[in-house]
């Protein structure tokens, strides 16, 4: 994943009223919803595998809702859009700032959902309904005075700067924006997203309460996706060919994965044998090793003889790939299970009190709403 050479909309710290909340979670309000996210299962922790890597070319989910107009989803030519696309209490929200707006989220949405929007009236409608709520917010913010603190902004500095595995990767990132840290931070104390944010974690978040009998009825009720998936341990030896190379190149790759199975299953060290033969220059040097891999992760020939091994040391034939050909072995396994509650609650009361949360800052806008002066042009 690569990072945005902006720095705006991504600040940690008061994230509740961020852009994906105020641009979805407050447009539609009598849209049914789901959570975005529910498997409350505990990470494995694992890295992911050095090779082979995921499969590509999954399908992505289906832009748009049920029974959606046609013509709804057919892209709009933003020329078609007025300079000024609505009022707040006679401030203007401008263009530019909605198409920026939306491109930030198509992008977002792409990211964590795998979906390609369409640019459609809907769509932009839909932005447009968020950064009115925006608006909103914002102005009662200035009304009632908030702030962000020199406190505050160094904490939502560091936040930012935990998302980064190195100091020499901030740095990377300040320069590909042009930016310095104290200017960074000066950003940060000044943004009316920042403001908004507080307002936010001030004003609604205290009055959001989530019981452990909810919770508990959560995981009752979502039983079957209260669950860690099967996982295995496994280690490899990649003998490296194309799959468009010559035929003897072919075979030569897979007389040597056949040798070097031999020898395994003569009582070969395999670690050695990996260090010493493998293509693999991810998992090598760790004499193979894959780390934990679960269903998914890697592509279906070697995700089948992996995941068919059932004893440690247990060794599956010469599997063939796109990457050329594997010999895996299996250090251990671990079946399908359920989280318990205890384990569980943690991440259910986080995702019930987002709800939560998501539902009153509706209402509050509609408040906001029914009392400002709204005018819109899109």
């Amino acid at each position: 994943m690569t990072r945005r050479s902006t720095f705006r909309f991504f600040f940690p710290g008061l994230a509740i009223a961020s852009l994906a909340l105020l641009a979805v979670g407050l447009s539609g309000c009598n849209r049914e919803e789901t959570p975005a996210e529910t498997q409350t299962s505990e990470s494995t922790d694992a890295p992911p595998p050095a090779a082979p890597p995921a499969p590509a070319g999954t399908s992505p989910a289906t832009p748009g809702q049920p029974g959606m107009a046609a013509q709804a989803e057919q892209a709009l030519d933003p020329a078609k859009i007025p300079a000024v696309v609505a009022r707040c209490n006679g401030q203007e929200i401008k263009k530019d700032k909605l198409l920026a707006r939306a491109e930030a989220l198509r992008g977002l949405r792409a990211q964590r959902q795998g979906i390609e929007a369409p640019m459609s009236l809907e769509f932009y409608r839909e932005i447009l309904d968020g950064l009115i709520a925006h608006d909103l917010l914002l102005q009662e913010a200035k009304q009632k005075g908030i702030q962000i603190s020199d406190a505050e902004a160094e904490q939502m500095m560091q936040g930012f700067k935990s998302q980064f595995p190195s100091r020499e990767e901030f740095e990377k990132q300040l320069a590909a924006g042009k930016m310095t840290e104290a200017g960074l931070k000066a950003q940060m104390k000044n943004d009316d997203d920042s403001r908004v944010n507080k307002l936010v974690e001030t004003t609604i978040v205290p009055t959001v309460k989530v019981t452990e009998p909810e919770a508990r009825a959560f995981y009752d009720q979502n039983l079957s996706r209260m669950k860690t998936p099967p996982r295995v341990h496994v280690r490899h030896i990649l003998i490296g060919v194309a799959p468009k190379a010559p035929a003897a190149d072919r075979e030569a790759a897979k007389k040597k994965a056949d040798d070097l199975l031999a020898q395994l299953q003569g009582g070969g060290d395999f670690a050695q044998l990996a260090a010493q033969n493998s293509n693999d220059p991810g998992s090598a040097q760790r004499g193979g090793d894959l780390s934990w891999i679960v269903p998914g992760q890697t592509v279906p020939p070697f995700e089948a003889a992996a995941f068919g091994l059932k004893k440690p040391n247990d060794l599956s034939k010469v599997v063939q790939t796109g990457y050329g050909y594997h010999v895996i072995q299996l250090i251990e396994r671990q079946e399908e299970q359920t989280v318990p509650f205890e384990q569980a609650k943690g991440r259910i009361g986080m995702l019930l009190r987002d709800e939560k949360v998501k539902q009153a800052l509706r209402v509050h806008v509609e408040q906001l709403r029914t009392k400002a002066k709204v005018e819109t042009f899109l």
